[in-house]
């Protein structure tokens, strides 16, 4: 039997380890993991680096991340006025934290070569190689992008990449674990990072309805996550009421995509002068003209899109074309409200308080978009042409949706309106074995947390073990500078089910 969603890992955290269950930090201080990934993507804008005393710096390697005690980055390689030097590399927030953290009386850290930090801090600061200690770099002057900027964009849950053979020193307790106590322990991780998402929701919905709300997580959801931000600011811009009252009713569906796809990709930024003229977008100038001076201005251009390290498939262009097709697609009834009931109906008609896979598999579809238009075969606006169509929005990508969209606004939904049966079909659907995501954090997860142990991966049967994992990683390894000596949760997990 499926029961309801439960809130024993919150408790689980608040009890034995005092923390709040965490999904993302949007605080504005910046924590010294960004620093960890601005490094270890060499997030720079000049070669031409310097030490602070002003000496020619080169970063032949930067490394290895760290998990375990000692400097962040091991055997990285740095030349210094030409000169080649191997050794360890120490990030901090301010250049006085290397003598704040007891680091020069620290035999561990006798093979850092280079100290990188953020910003001066206050106080005598340390002069590099003058007393034994190694170069120093302050990055903060060489950034691509501001600090502020980089912490907003910079996806967590992706980081660290895989680079060590070891396992966490909480992998013996959890293997020591039966499957039922492991199981157990990850549904309700995976259960408590859905109230973390009900929490960021929740005001939303009170202030601007479910369908806004809705919209604008789905919009961010085809986004992520290079393009998160933008979509955001996009489904902000131009709010889905609004939205809907300036399309005329008497516009057949066909051209209502074309018209919202004129709507979007204009206040996108992506369709402007420079691009107008392209294939992929003469149909749309036209009507987005027709439109431009009844919408506000907006903050988007080009450049607030990423197109690095992204398939092409999943380029802005095909995402904002997708999400025009939904908008249509659902536009009678609402994107929520046509979600919340389709849903209703298939438990009320499967007689069953658990419907057969088929029906679930079915509707993990529900947000797949298959178009014949011009970006089903493009890429980009003036790209070549594709051999065969392919879908705006795929199957894995819904399911994504459905997951870190539906599930907790359609929560919200079922215990504001009291639908215990809504609930708990939602939680079956969580369980659903279908498609569940594998992506380099979870690679990074199974390898040092389980050690790839089968008989510990084999409890990873639905997207619930595997957003229970995630959460474990937020409340745990990053909240710990992914280092394990200073990590509770072996403690944790061994009070908790001794």
């Amino acid at each position: 039997m499926t029961a309801t969603f439960s809130d024993a890992y919150l408790k689980f955290t608040q009890v034995y380890n005092q923390l709040q269950v965490r999904e993302e930090d949007h605080t504005i201080r910046v924590p010294e993991k960004v620093i960890r990934c601005i490094w270890n993507d060499q997030l720079f804008c000049t070669p031409f680096l310097k030490t602070s005393d002003d000496q020619n710096l080169e970063i032949v390697f930067p490394g290895y991340w760290n998990f375990g005690k000692g400097p962040d980055f091991t055997s990285a390689t740095i030349k210094v006025n030409g000169k080649v030097y191997e050794g360890d590399v120490e990030l901090h927030i301010y250049s006085t934290d290397w003598k704040a953290h007891g680091h020069s009386r620290n035999p561990d850290f006798d093979n850092v070569i280079l100290h990188v930090y953020m910003w001066q801090g206050r106080g005598k600061e340390p002069r590099a190689k003058q007393q034994g200690l190694p170069f120093q770099f302050e990055i903060k002057d060489y950034l691509t992008k501001g600090i502020l900027e980089l912490n907003d964009e910079l996806d967590f849950e992706n980081y660290p990449a895989l680079n060590s053979s070891n396992v966490g020193l909480c992998h013996q307790p959890l293997a020591q674990l039966s499957e039922e106590k492991l199981t157990h322990l990850l549904n309700a991780a995976g259960e408590a990072r859905v109230f973390t998402k009900m929490e960021r929701f929740h005001d939303s919905i009170i202030v601007e309805g479910y369908e806004q709300t809705f919209y604008r997580g789905v919009a961010e959801a085809l986004g992520y996550p290079e393009n998160k931000k933008p979509f955001q600011t996009l489904a902000d811009t131009l709010p889905l009421t609004e939205l809907g009252n300036l399309v005329p009713a008497k516009i057949k569906t066909g051209e209502r995509v074309l018209h919202y796809q004129a709507l979007l990709f204009g206040i996108s930024g992506l369709m402007n002068k420079e691009t107008e003229k392209k294939a992929g977008f003469r149909k749309l100038r036209p009507i987005w003209e027709s439109y431009q001076d009844r919408v506000p201005q907006s903050p988007l251009t080009k450049t607030d899109w990423s197109f690095r390290a992204i398939r092409p498939a999943n380029y802005p262009y095909r995402r904002l074309a997708g999400l025009a097709h939904l908008i249509v697609r659902h536009e009678k009834m609402g994107m929520f409200a046509d979600f919340v009931g389709t849903y209703q109906k298939i438990l009320t008609s499967s007689g069953q308080e658990v419907p057969d896979k088929k029906t679930l598999d079915s509707f993990n579809d529900f947000f797949c978009v298959a178009a014949d238009d011009y970006w089903a075969n493009h890429y980009t606006p003036d790209g070549k042409t594709l051999p065969q169509l392919q879908q705006l929005v795929g199957s894995a990508r819904s399911r994504e949706i459905i997951i870190n969209i539906g599930l907790p606004i359609g929560l919200i939904f079922a215990r504001a309106g009291k639908f215990k049966g809504l609930e708990t079909g939602l939680n079956t659907l969580f369980q659903t074995p279908k498609n569940a995501s594998d992506h380099k954090l979870l690679r990074f997860m199974k390898h040092y947390i389980f050690g790839n142990r089968e008989e510990m991966l084999h409890v990873l049967h639905s997207e619930k073990q595997n957003q229970g994992l995630m959460q474990v990683y937020q409340d745990f390894c990053t909240q710990n500078q992914n280092n394990c000596q200073h990590c509770p949760f072996p403690d944790v997990i061994n009070r908790y089910f001794s």
